[in-house]
């Protein structure tokens, strides 16, 4: 299997940059209390490349890094701590109305099963039988993550999926990424569209509530800026992503649970 390499391009945005961008967008689509419910409809359609966006770059550096298991470690570590401080938060602070989900407040426990995928099909075993039995365990865990018991599971895992197999053919990889689409559009629309179509905005509030996944597909656009640098900060703002994720959204809680 080909091993995957990173498109260096002389385009705008490196992959600080781009973390900023994703980090940005994260927050937008989680203000929604804050806001009225149509902005809030508009930026949870937008910020669907978030986790992709993320997923996307954990392909990257499972190929980057030294030790992919000191990488998987890393994030099923803070997979614990963020599970953790959800649980305290739950028991000691937030009213039970503004409570945190345990794993679906957790994108850190979905991307470490993505890469567990993703290295399992991209294992380096020699024998050949003990190559296949990982992969086939590899579409196991891929199948499994279909049930939606971990963040974005459902999205991000097979997104993983497919950037780590066609991301030599950028071509190949939009018609696959524009193909998970359109298998979650025939998911998630009958459902959006039982509301009145007369009614434009209750026909946007129900495809943003029921089926935003579709828009993950967003990313195609932004990954064409994107160059596949590593930025001048990249090793002073190594673990930025790990720190603000969990405390923007305990921050955000914590606010709620307050007013």
């Amino acid at each position: 299997m080909q091993q995957f390499i990173p498109s260096i391009s002389n385009k705008a945005m490196n992959r600080e940059k781009f973390k900023i961008i994703l980090m940005g967008l994260m927050v937008l689509d989680h203000i929604e209390y804050f806001i009225s419910p149509y902005l809030a409809d508009f930026f949870h359609i937008i910020t669907r490349v978030v986790a992709v966006g993320f997923a996307y770059l954990v392909v990257e550096g499972m190929h980057y890094t030294h030790s992919r298991k000191n990488y998987l470690v890393r994030l099923v570590g803070w997979s614990v701590f963020m599970a953790l401080g959800n649980y305290l938060l739950n028991i000691f602070v937030l009213r039970q109305s503004n409570q945190m989900s345990i794993l679906g407040d957790n994108i850190f426990a979905t991307l470490a099963l993505g890469l567990i995928v993703i290295w399992l099909w991209d294992n380096q075993s020699k024998n050949l039988n003990t190559k296949k039995k990982l992969r086939i365990l590899s579409v196991v865990l891929l199948i499994f993550s279909i049930v939606p018991f971990f963040e974005g599971s459902t999205v991000v895992v097979p997104f993983m999926f497919i950037t780590q197999l066609t991301h030599q053919n950028i071509k190949k990889r939009n018609l696959c990424y524009l193909g998970l689409m359109a298998i979650l559009a025939l998911l998630e629309l009958p459902m959006a569209l039982t509301v009145p179509i007369n009614n434009f905005l209750m026909l946007f509030d129900s495809i943003a509530m029921n089926a935003s996944d579709i828009f993950f597909v967003l990313i195609i656009p932004l990954l064409h800026f994107y160059n596949g640098k590593i930025g001048p900060h990249s090793r002073q703002l190594k673990y930025l992503f790990y720190i603000f994720y969990p405390a923007h959204l305990w921050l955000i809680h914590l606010i709620i649970n307050v007013l």
